[in-house]
Order: C-alpha cells, then sequence, then structure tokens
C-alpha cells in the first residue's frame, strides 16, 4: 500500500494544478485506509495469551518494572483489579549463583524491611521442568526496590503454597487460574493477623524453590512435580469460597474449626452441618475480614451437639438473584 502511494507521488504532473489536488486527495484517502487497517491489527480482540509479552527484561538490574501495564483476564469487566501476566524464563531472572535446588521444607522466610505495601501483580509461566510464579512488589503504585519480609508455608503432603507478605495492604491483583499444567489456581487473600497472603493450589505434589530479585523487587516461586501422592485432598473451590480446613472426607471433632477465604456478598459465609438424614446439626454465620478489595479469610470454631458417623457440611453464601446456595459442600465423618 505504501508502494503504491509512492507511485502516484512520481506520475504527477508538477505544471497541473488539477494533478496536484487529484494526489492529494488520493494519498488523503490512502493513510485513511492505511490508518484503519493498522488500527484494527493494534486493538482487534484476540486471545489473551497472544496480548502478554513473554520476551520482557526481567534482569535483576532492571529499574522499569516489566509489567508496568499487567494483562487483566477476560473476567476484567466484572473484577477490573484481577490481573495476571507471564512469567518470563530469562537466564538473567535466576542470579548469578543460579536459582538453587528444588526442596520441601514445611516453612521458609527471608526478605527485608517493610517498604513494600502493594502487590502489583501475579504472573505465572510453564517452563521446561517447572512452573514458575512472580510476586510483583510495589511501594504503593511504583515498583519497591527491596523484597520486604516474607514467610512460606508448605504443608507436607498437601497441594498448597502460602507466601504472606505481613507488610502488604493493598492488591491490584485478586485471583486467577493457571492453566492445566501443575498449578491450578491462585489466590490473595486478606491475612487475619494483618497484611496478605497469597495461595497458589496445585494439581498434586511439588516441589519448590525462591528467589529474591531486587530493583524491582520481585519474588519468585518455582514449581516442579515431587512425584509423591499428596495425603490431603485440595481445598474444596466453589462459587466465591474456597474452604481449606476441614478437606473432604475428614474426620471432624467437638470443637469444630472451619477456616477459608471468600468473597461473598458483604463477606457473609454461613456454615452448616447436617448429619446423614439430612438434620441441621449446628449453623452459623461468621464474617470474613474482606470481599470487596480481595479475598477475606474467615475462621469460625463451632461446638457440636452431637457427632455424626457421616455428614455434609456446607460453607457459601445464599445467591442475591435466586436464592440458590453458592458454595462448597463436603461429606465428613465422626473422628
Amino acid at each position: 500500500m505504501l508502494r503504491a502511494y509512492g507511485r502516484i507521488l512520481e506520475n504527477v504532473d508538477d505544471d497541473t494544478g488539477r494533478d496536484r489536488s487529484r494526489v492529494r486527495r488520493a494519498g488523503a484517502l490512502l493513510l485513511l485506509v492505511l490508518a484503519t487497517a493498522l488500527g484494527g491489527g493494534c486493538f482487534g480482540t484476540g486471545p489473551l495469551e497472544g496480548a502478554m509479552d513473554t520476551s520482557v527484561d526481567t534482569s535483576v538490574n532492571a529499574r522499569s518494572r516489566p509489567e508496568a501495564a499487567t494483562v487483566a483476564t477476560p473476567a476484567a469487566e466484572d473484577r477490573p483489579e484481577s490481573t495476571v501476566g507471564v512469567a518470563s524464563s530469562d537466564v538473567a531472572e535466576d542470579g548469578a549463583g543460579g536459582a538453587g535446588p528444588f526442596g520441601k521444607e514445611p516453612r521458609a522466610e527471608d526478605g527485608s524491611g517493610y517498604e513494600a505495601d502493594t502487590l502489583l501483580a501475579v504472573r505465572h509461566g510453564p517452563h521446561e521442568g517447572f512452573e514458575r510464579v512472580v510476586l510483583d512488589l510495589g511501594a504503593g503504585e511504583e515498583p519497591a526496590e527491596e523484597v520486604p519480609r516474607w514467610t512460606l508455608d508448605a504443608p507436607e503432603g498437601d497441594v498448597l503454597l502460602r507466601v504472606n507478605l505481613p507488610s502488604a495492604n493493598a492488591t491490584a491483583v485478586s485471583d486467577g487460574g493457571l492453566r492445566d499444567g501443575l498449578l491450578n489456581s491462585f489466590h490473595v487473600v486478606r491475612a487475619p493477623e494483618g497484611g496478605l497472603f497469597v495461595e497458589v493450589l496445585a494439581r498434586k505434589g511439588f516441589r519448590y524453590r525462591v528467589l529474591e530479585l531486587a530493583e524491582p523487587a520481585r519474588l519468585v516461586v518455582d514449581f516442579r512435580p515431587a512425584g509423591a501422592r499428596t495425603k490431603e485432598p485440595p481445598p474444596a473451590e466453589g462459587g466465591q469460597t474456597v474452604l481449606v480446613e476441614p478437606r473432604a472426607g475428614a474426620g471432624i471433632s467437638d470443637p469444630l474449626t472451619v477456616s477459608g477465604y471468600s468473597r461473598n456478598f458483604e463477606a457473609a459465609n454461613t456454615i452448616v452441618l447436617n448429619d446423614e438424614r439430612g438434620k441441621t446439626l449446628v449453623r452459623e454465620t461468621v464474617i470474613a475480614n474482606d470481599w470487596s478489595s480481595t479475598w477475606g479469610y474467615f475462621e469460625a470454631t463451632l461446638d457440636l451437639p452431637s457427632l455424626p458417623e457421616k455428614g455434609t457440611l456446607s460453607v457459601g453464601t445464599r445467591s442475591v438473584r435466586d436464592g440458590s446456595f453458592e458454595g462448597v459442600e463436603i461429606p465428613v465423618r465422626g473422628g
């Protein structure tokens, strides 16, 4: 199209004003067509993966935040804060001394200071032999320089890993699915003791390793399949509720502790325990510590009038549209 425009200019008779006018009109028309074609290519909708840049510079000394404009998930119209990107596999992200071996320690901690108070983005990417999750950390809306204090919990035989960020009080991302590989999903939750935690749920057992990268501050967690069978079923997920304890098929005792996180309307979570005949043994509503800005943590300790041999535990809420139950239901048994 640009070559055709050049040929029109070459054929102009400099002595004929009419030809000049005709050339100007033709040129303007062709530029309009060209702009329309380019605009359609730049702004047309397409798959989420196609919009993600996986070649960003994630070197340790990079001054600008690699994913300053994170990519919104398809549900961004309903929940605009939900963002997720792709983690780079650039070797520079491993640091000069390499990333180190994978392990399965139930607890780890490191970091320094409390400057970083915002989770700017969560990025995920599958790589050869492992999957990577990157937490981009900020001071307000700007990237922080250093990774703040953090702790990590990865219970043995479980499929969850929890990164606690005590200095974080705001987040630009709340949750996301992590494709069809080892990792299933992540949730950003308001922690009961203050701060936030990021919980990553896997589909099977894993080993992990952690890297801290500065300027900008990034906390990197790599996951590799472990091969061993897990001791616990995964947390139950349904509606806007994730039930962490108890797990499906678990033996329960009196008192019964129920915990998890949710984004149910007005943070209300109704807990109901029925016996095998459907008789309600206990019903209680507990309020989570957030629901509007991100997932809120809830926990309740229930006194049971009797202990069923078998029963059903339901945690969730009633739909504001039609009154139907939205949440999780799991089988339990008397311990």
